[in-house]
């Protein structure tokens, strides 16, 4: 078989299974990957994979303990997960009447009974294709999360990889199904399956930054004014992606891997000036063929493929040779022109093998042959669908009903182990443009692991901030910057989702499944292993001007990140959100480590000279900041560092240590700025600060209700404590309804006598009905009717608190 090189080559003995772990007769086999994954073999003519597949990387990770009982007839295997029950040589497929006849899988003490073909009708699903034209949910396929505590995947038609990489069509005739078996330990399963498939990438640092996608036909001065305007209004980005318009076009066919010189003259120069203020390019490309008429390197394709120069070359994916002419002779030279990131986009629904086995070839070229580490972002071809790229969601509908899909659609992806979904912030097209669902699309995309502002070419899309009113323009801008701010904690969260397979999304029914059907909470979710969000998904009420929120949080001690708010978990409430709030918690004694951004300098990424860092009260904890140089492959051979923050809490006193932990501090910066705030925590003047036991200069201030810290030009290498004392030192700010209602009353245009009565009737000892009887009375005082409906509605909603 053809060589594509080193960085192709698979290693075989991970592919099989030790022979100890597998039982096999003339006809079936059944390996025991862990305690709670099995794969199960049947082949007529005794024929079994132990290569590679494109789901299943890795067969031999497990040290499973497992009690087995068999003679001619029966086999039995066994542990505490599962009871497997096999009758030899038969077909693992019984009949209709029986459909365990033969096999079944039990997990003990429980009802719980696993046979082929299976419905599964518990099974939560995954993630989908994409949301092109969507207006709201579309179907989604298998997941691995299902309340029977079990799932199967079928991996006898995905093409299998030879010790070179090469594809190799597998035995379509015989079964090759993985069954997981969790039952309640979730998190044992996705284990499992990372283990299994392999674990994610670790995206460029860059990618968690503001992206920017319109399909305009830009010129070079386009994306001048484009930068500068971004500069001029104080809003950061880090990614720019080119669509179609870019591309060289010719009159057969716009496939092609060439910028058109009549509009960038020359790449290489557009691409240093975007370096230069730390924004990274993207290119859409199709990839169905190569045109003669190519720029980038066409003849170094056709001299490595060893055909006709002038010939128009279909892109077979299944042919090796030809593949390693594409990588070498058109997507290297293009990535050296100055193309950071690849956008995939062949659309090709009703042939997602074709094009996830494209995704393979320039993943694994990509990730090997560039220092930089280079992306692609693509649709979702559905075989483990975390290994490759960041995933393109298509071109969406500008709506609140896609707006109120995309948290759950993000969460549920969690169930086949993806977190990297990039949507259209904003949606790309139709509907109308309005302020407050752009803004609420924002705030989202803030939250969410990466944004994307795009839509389709027109003056009339208004994804540009400064398009917006004064306000608009103020809450974007705020919340974009802040999106900046968060990347420490957002890459440090990336670093355990690829080192460990810790979703960065995980939905609230993980805890709690019976929200899964509950819309007021389905679209609830954790954010890294600090924060969960809520999101407002709904218009606001416009009378009251503010965005009426059910929220349920889970249990311990919630607060609000943006005010330091105390919420007491395990309940729900009825919450009032102006277009700047956003609902937001962090948890009990959370660490979020936060860039200070360099006002000169907004669009850089990489990790920050300036740390703040935002801890909230209430019990002990540890953070462990993960850096690296952010856009190398280095990171793989140790060039990277974990900085661990430890929080100390008591009632009366608190300190924080920040120590370099292990890896190279060349890759983070010398020395540092630190801001630490202690949110809802009162002022103390016991503070003492230390940098290796040496005494460092600092300053300490309130602001609004946060305790904050400053000191400057500490080497990162020090070991730093700093101990706070002093007497009741959590501030009592807890959430009360009381507050929601004077600031609703007091932005109201009426008469301060009427907000004066309304006041005293909503905070008095009376009953709800006799408010309402009260509120109905301020009618003929001047109270407009359409306050008075709001006012009964209100006390409704008190009612609920």
């Amino acid at each position: 078989m053809y060589d594509l090189g080193a960085h192709f080559r698979v290693d075989l003995t991970k592919s099989k299974t030790p022979s100890v772990y597998v039982y096999k007769g003339n006809k079936y086999r059944i390996s025991i990957l862990s305690n709670s994954l099995i794969r199960l073999e049947y082949s007529e003519t005794g024929s079994f994979n132990d290569y590679p597949t494109f789901f299943a990387s890795n067969r031999s990770f497990g040290k499973p303990k497992v009690t087995v009982n068999e003679d001619n007839n029966i086999l039995i295997i066994q542990n505490e997960n599962f009871l497997l029950e096999y009758t030899k040589e038969q077909s693992f497929i019984g009949s209709k009447l029986v459909p365990d006849q033969y096999f079944k899988v039990t997990i003990p003490n429980t009802d719980k009974v696993w046979y082929f073909n299976h419905p599964e009708v518990r099974n939560f699903k995954g993630t989908a294709y994409s949301l092109d034209d969507s207006n709201g949910s579309v179907p989604l396929d298998k997941g691995l999360f299902s309340l029977d505590g079990f799932a199967s995947f079928d991996d006898s038609r995905t093409p299998i990889l030879d010790q070179n990489g090469n594809i190799i069509a597998p035995n379509y005739t015989n079964i090759d199904t993985y069954l997981f078996i969790y039952n309640n330990d979730f998190g044992s399963g996705l284990r499992d399956y990372f283990n299994l498939t392999s674990l994610p990438p670790m995206i460029p640092r860059y990618a968690l930054g503001v992206w920017w996608n319109k399909n305009e036909q830009y010129s070079e001065e386009d994306i001048l004014k484009l930068v500068n305007s971004f500069k001029k209004y104080d809003i950061p980005f880090s990614v720019l992606l080119l669509g179609e318009y870019a591309r060289a076009k010719n009159k057969y066919s716009d496939i092609s891997f060439s910028f058109d010189k009549n509009i960038f003259p020359n790449p290489t120069a557009l691409h240093n000036y975007l370096s230069q203020n730390h924004i990274n390019l993207g290119l859409n490309i199709k990839t169905e063929g190569v045109l003669s008429v190519e720029e980038v390197n066409h003849n170094e394709f056709t001299k490595i493929y060893q055909v006709d120069k002038d010939k128009n070359i279909p892109i077979n994916v299944y042919n090796s040779n030809l593949m390693d002419g594409f990588l070498r002779g058109i997507i290297n030279p293009l990535i050296s022109s100055g193309v950071d990131l690849l956008w995939v986009d062949d659309n090709n629904k009703d042939n997602t093998l074709r094009d996830f086995t494209m995704n393979y070839y320039l993943s694994k070229n990509l990730g090997m042959t560039s220092a930089r580490r280079n992306l692609v972002f693509s649709r979702n071809f559905g075989i483990a669908p975390h290994k490759y790229s960041i995933l393109y969601s298509g071109k969406t509908n500008i709506s609140w009903k896609t707006l109120r899909f995309l948290p759950f659609f993000n969460a549920n992806a969690s169930n086949i182990g993806v977190s990297w979904w990039s949507h259209d912030i904003g949606g790309y097209k139709g509907g109308s443009e309005d302020a407050e669902l752009y803004m609420r699309y924002v705030q989202l995309g803030v939250y969410s692991p990466i944004l994307r502002l795009s839509s389709d070419a027109g003056k009339y899309y208004k994804r540009e901030p400064w398009r917006w009113d004064v306000k608009t323009l103020s809450v974007v801008k705020d919340y974009l910057n802040l999106r900046h701010r968060l990347i420490p904690y957002l890459y440090s969260e990336a670093h355990k989702y690829s080192s460990m397979g810790s979703p960065i999304i995980q939905p609230l029914y993980y805890k709690y499944p019976e929200t899964y059907d509950e819309p007021l909470y389905k679209n609830e979710y954790y954010f890294g292993s600090e924060l969960f969000v809520s999101p407002i998904v709904t218009p606001k009420d416009q009378v009251m001007s503010r965005a009426v929120h059910r929220i349920f949080l889970p249990s311990g001690v919630w607060y609000e990140f943006k005010t330091g708010k105390k919420f007491t978990g395990g309940r729900r409430y009825v919450t009032f959100y102006k277009d700047e709030d956003y609902p937001v918690f962090a948890r009990m004694g959370a660490i979020i480590p936060m860039a200070v951004l360099d006002k000169n300098n907004l669009n850089d990424t990489s990790s920050p000279k300036t740390l703040e860092i935002n801890i909230f009260p209430g019990r002990s904890n540890t953070y462990k900041l993960y850096e690296d140089d952010g856009v190398t492959n280095k990171y793989k051979e140790g060039f990277s560092h974990i900085t661990e923050i430890n929080y100390y809490y008591k009632e009366n006193d608190f300190s924080v240590s920040i120590e370099s932990k292990e890896g190279r501090v060349s890759v983070i910066p010398e020395k540092r700025n630190y801001v630490i705030k202690f949110r809802n925590t009162k002022f103390t003047d016991g503070v003492q600060v230390f940098a290796n036991e040496v005494n460092v200069p600092f300053k300490s201030y309130i602001e609004e209700n946060d305790f904050v810290i400053e000191f400057n030009d500490v080497p990162t290498t020090d070991k730093i404590f700093v101990y706070c004392k002093g007497k009741d030192i959590e501030i009592d700010a807890s959430r009360v309804i009381n507050e929601d209602l004077e600031s609703i009353i007091s932005d109201l245009g009426i008469t301060t006598e009427l907000k004066l009565k309304l006041d005293e009737i909503l905070f008095s000892d009376m009953s709800i009905k006799e408010k309402r009887i009260a509120i109905r009375k301020l009618g003929s005082k001047g109270l407009s009717n359409i306050f008075v409906k709001m006012f009964i509605k209100l006390l409704e909603y008190i009612a609920e608190v």
